[in-house]
């Protein structure tokens, strides 16, 4: 065991006494920094000028030491080990210096309780110095997280629930001022006021993020609004804890934050997207509409007109003289060229408006469109349907159609398939299209690309009826598309209540 040092402060009128206490500490291996005093001055500088392990005081009068040099430590609140030495032992004596805050009083004619003596009332003095140290360092932490909750942008709490309805705030942070209007000592008097303070709306959405916290001692992330009862502003807030049980209930402590100011630009963006969403649905339906009235233009009045041109042209030809070869084959050029055109304004009002959809039906027009399909592509083209018999609205039946048709143009222009795989199901609920291709598949940036307008398009078409639509896809593992439309659906996604009542 290395030698242990200790720094003593002699109060001593005898040098002889002072050798023989040191040479008694050098002997159990002690290695000591001393000094002398023999006067009040003497004691006082050496107690202010450096740091004393122990203090050894002569208790013989009339010399200067005893109780007078115990109060004059005292008196500098200094917490230094205090060991009366004396030659006297005299009972009167040990009990005044013990009551006067001695630690021990020991016989110098017999000095082997010294070392023990010293050291427990150096680990005491340890242990108090620690004390100190400790209760400094919370004060001060104390004092620093005070600091730093008044200076929140919100409300630090602790809350109880004995019941739903029962609730204590043991604390409440200067924040609730400015958060809910009330004083922190008001509202742990009389807890009931925060439910009185929130809105009807939201009063049990609390009581059940409350209620599933306190089940599972889950973290609660609350959000909801509040009202002034003084002025009546209503204020959206967040509410953030952690549980844990304790003997009158569960507490929770967390913060209270105002995120009025965030959740009204929330809802001027769902206004603005269902705004646009109802605009992306009306040029949807004047799309349509205009199709369908340039379909029949084309199909009636130039179908028509081209259907006369074409039986004039016959009868002239019929009227020809047969000497005259060449105006009978220029008139056959003509008759041909009419031909194509009627087949091309066929063609345009076909791609209008598919006169198949509205004569024979969803899966009867896909089916035929996937047939022209693989005609014009050479891609293989393969049907699976199943029918129910329900007859889709006319507006959910052109929307799942232009829907494939984009599908079929995706495929042409990226996939590079060879076969695709079509399934169409027109359930008692609902209708789904699923479109399957080998191609070269779809990944993440794909999906992203700043301009991919063909799958956004169909996103917001399926949106418009609170369809359901999910695209999968691998590199070269090909890509499918789903789509699900429901039977019976409105034209938006959610109806944004009025805003006096979000407010």
């Amino acid at each position: 065991m290395p030698p242990k040092k200790l720094r003593v402060l002699f109060v001593e009128a005898s040098q002889d006494d002072m050798q023989q206490t040191l040479a008694h500490l050098a002997h159990h291996e002690f290695i000591v920094e001393h000094q002398r005093v023999q006067d009040s001055d003497a004691m006082k500088n050496a107690l202010l000028s450096l740091q004393w392990d122990v203090v050894l005081c002569s208790y013989s009068p009339p010399a200067f030491g005893g109780l007078e040099a115990l109060n004059l430590m005292h008196s500098l609140n200094l917490d230094i080990p205090f060991l009366f030495l004396s030659h006297n032992l005299r009972e009167e004596n040990i009990i005044q210096a013990i009551q006067a805050g001695a630690g021990d009083y020991i016989f110098k004619g017999n000095l082997n309780r010294l070392i023990p003596a010293i050291e427990h009332y150096l680990r005491e003095a340890t242990i108090r110095r620690e004390h100190r140290q400790m209760l400094i360092d919370l004060k001060e932490n104390q004092t620093r997280l005070h600091t730093l909750v008044a200076n929140l942008p919100g409300m630090a709490y602790q809350v109880t629930h004995t019941s739903l309805d029962e609730v204590t705030f043991p604390y409440v942070s200067e924040g609730s001022y400015n958060l809910l209007g009330v004083q922190p000592q008001d509202l742990e008097r009389q807890p009931a006021i925060f439910f009185e303070m929130l809105h009807p709306a939201d009063i049990e959405s609390y009581k059940k993020a409350m209620r599933d916290s306190a089940s599972n001692l889950a973290f609660v992330y609350w959000e909801g609004r509040i009202k002034s009862l003084l002025t009546g502003e209503i204020k959206w807030i967040s509410l953030r804890c952690s549980p844990r049980n304790m003997p009158q209930g569960v507490q929770w402590e967390g913060m209270m934050f105002d995120i009025t100011e965030r959740k009204l630009a929330e809802i001027e963006i769902m206004r603005s997207q269902e705004q646009l969403r109802e605009l992306s649905a009306h040029i949807q339906d004047v799309r349509e509409q205009e199709r369908l009235s340039l379909a029949r233009e084309v199909h009636d009045d130039m179908g028509s007109m081209l259907t006369a041109i074409k039986l004039d042209i016959s009868w002239l030809g019929n009227r020809l003289n047969n000497n005259e070869p060449l105006l009978a084959d220029k008139i056959k050029d003509i008759e041909n060229l009419v031909s194509k055109c009627a087949e091309a304004a066929s063609n345009i009002a076909r791609n209008l408006r598919p006169s198949a959809l509205d004569c024979f039906g969803i899966i009867a027009a896909i089916e035929i469109e996937g047939k022209e399909f693989e005609q014009r592509t050479n891609i293989s083209c393969v049907f699976e349907t199943i029918d129910e018999g329900v007859a889709p609205a006319p507006n959910i039946a052109i929307t799942l159609f232009r829907i494939f048709q984009e599908t079929l143009n995706n495929i042409i222009k990226h996939a590079h398939a060879s076969k695709v795989r079509v399934a169409i199901y027109n359930r008692k609920n609902d209708l789904e299209l699923i479109v399957s291709d080998n191609g070269r598949g779809l990944n993440e940036p794909d999906r992203s690309k700043p301009r991919s307008f063909g799958l956004r398009g169909i996103q917001e078409r399926v949106a418009r009826f609170n369809g359901e639509v999910q695209f999968k896809g691998k590199p070269e593992q090909g890509t499918t598309i789903t789509v699900r439309l429901p039977h019976t659906s409105v034209q938006n996604d959610a109806e944004l209540p009025p805003q006096q009542n979000l407010f």
